[in-house]
């Protein structure tokens, strides 16, 4: 069954249990009513017949007779609204009417005890309606004593209307609500189905999204401003179609990146291998002068170097990607080592007109896989010498509680906010007119994911035409690689935690986390 009709079947059967609960709610207050209005009723008759009949001394106001002359008016007036009366004296006896061709009401001595005892008695009874018939029909009785000043009975006056009458208000009463009942059912047809159609149609409207999300257009949006679970699935479906949105476009940039240096790599690569080719096969054929062979072997061992760092670069990556990266952590001076690779690299920042500036404490002890911290420092150094002419380059390296600090500062062209946001991505090169041939474009990612293999950080601030700035944080004991995972991880994380034998909670962690940026 569609969704469209379980929704009008379900309001459908809602307004419908409703309307029939009410229904017979309301018929059996308004039979009340009517019974309770037609008791009330009868009371009142019985009152005025008694006032009418009954005659009272003038000088003590003791009951004196009853005068029956006027009751004939008022039987035949009740008469017309199927009521009539019977009077009895205090004796029970029968006073009006005062032979038995009317019918009458009898009084049993039950009744007639409690009478005497000043209650007024409500019934349902049974009367001939013509006493050529014997077909009975039910009556409402109302019995009333009437005492004197001395509360000495003197007279019962017993009211009594034919229920067909009241029958017939209820018979109407209830012609009326099957008419109304069946425009009701009319009108919860129509409500169900427009109530159901608003719900529906909102959920098309989703599904039309999905299946043009499922189709590849991720730009599509759920038009719909509700604050109820439908509105709360399409807001869902929005963030949804965004981060598809988003990723697609990550992919794109990715795939454009990958086929780049693709592209890249192949040139670089036919490059070196077309040049070594050529002299290997001038040296077998003796093509080559003697005094221009070992200037041919530098040449093939710088094309292999080549061939060998655009290989090296992509397998160290997809090893720290990959989390295969085995350390061989130590602790050792990092100064010295500092001071080497400056000393390395010193010709190259000549040949750019660069200079370098090394302000550090001795010793800056540091614990890290030392071929790994020499790599990070290395590209970082390198990378500044290349976007950095006629500049200063400066490595500042100090020591915090429990950490190693290491600031390389250029003063080069600088990256905007976008480039920045960028470099840590693989294969993306900033300025890729200053790249170096055979350079991935994967120096930086394999420097961020170095740094956090060693459970540290780096940071970066650019402005464009003005300098550069890395800062690399790595820690030397466990207890910094625990908070360090618990920073990164402290919105997954609920309730206390034990940290070298401290109990602290969530919010202290916060706290700690803050401060240790």
């Amino acid at each position: 069954m569609k969704m469209m009709y379980q929704q009008m079947l379900a309001f459908f059967t809602v307004i419908m249990a409703t309307l029939v609960i009410v229904g017979i709610l309301f018929t059996q207050f308004t039979t009340k009513m009517i019974e309770d209005n037609t008791y009330h009723q009868l009371n009142r008759y019985a009152v005025a017949v008694a006032e009418e009949a009954m005659r009272f001394k003038a000088d003590d106001g003791s009951f004196a007779y009853f005068d029956t002359k006027g009751l004939e008016t008022d039987a035949s007036l009740l008469e017309q609204q199927n009521i009539n009366f019977t009077l009895y004296n205090a004796d029970r006896k029968l006073v009006y009417p005062e032979t038995q061709v009317k019918e009458t009401a009898n009084v049993t001595n039950a009744e007639w005890a409690q009478l005497k005892q000043h209650k007024i008695i409500q019934k349902r009874g049974a009367k001939q309606a013509n006493p050529a018939d014997n077909s009975a029909a039910n009556t409402m009785d109302v019995m009333k004593p009437f005492f004197d000043n001395k509360n000495k009975l003197i007279a019962v006056v017993v009211t009594r209307a034919n229920v067909s009458t009241v029958a017939d208000n209820l018979d109407m009463l209830r012609k009326n609500l099957l008419i109304a009942f069946l425009v009701s059912v009319v009108v919860a047809v129509m409500l169900s189905f427009i109530l159901s159609q608003l719900i529906v149609n909102r959920l098309r409207l989703i599904q039309l999204v999905t299946r043009r999300v499922a189709g590849g257009d991720y730009t599509a949006q759920v038009e719909m401003h509700r604050h109820d679970e439908i509105g709360a699935l399409a807001e869902d479906v929005n963030v949804m179609t965004a981060s598809l949105a988003a990723q697609e476009h990550e992919i794109e940039e990715q795939e454009e990146r990958r086929k780049e240096f693709m592209a890249n790599a192949s040139h670089e690569m036919r490059t070196p291998l077309t040049t070594i080719s050529g002299i290997v096969e001038g040296l077998q054929y003796g093509v080559i002068p003697e005094d221009e062979k070992m200037h041919s072997y530098d040449l093939i061992k710088s094309e292999a170097d080549r061939l060998t760092r655009l290989v090296k670069d992509n397998l160290d990556y997809e090893r720290l990607r990959q989390n295969k990266v085995v350390l061989k952590k130590k602790e050792f001076d990092s100064v010295p080592v500092i001071s080497n690779l400056l000393n390395q690299l010193s010709g190259k920042a000549d040949v750019a007109g660069d200079e370098f500036k090394l302000n550090a404490d001795s010793p800056v002890p540091v614990i890290a896989d030392q071929d790994r911290f020499i790599q990070i420092i290395f590209n970082i150094v390198n990378n500044a010498i290349q976007f950095t002419e006629n500049g200063v380059i400066t490595i500042d390296a100090w020591r915090e509680p429990g950490e190693a600090h290491y600031k390389i500062a250029d003063t080069g062209i600088g990256m905007t906010t976008e480039q920045v946001d960028k470099i840590w991505e693989r294969y993306y090169k900033a300025d890729p007119s200053r790249t170096k041939k055979g350079e991935s474009g994967l120096g930086m990612a394999i420097i961020r994911q170095l740094i956090e293999v060693h459970d540290g950080q780096i940071s970066v601030t650019s402005e464009p035409n003005v300098g550069t700035t890395f800062h690399v944080v790595i820690p030397d004991s466990q207890k910094r690689q625990i908070r360090t995972l618990l920073c990164r991880k402290k919105d997954r994380f609920f309730g206390p935690f034990l940290l070298n034998s401290t109990l602290i909670d969530l919010q202290l962690l916060r706290i700690v986390c803050e401060n240790s940026t």
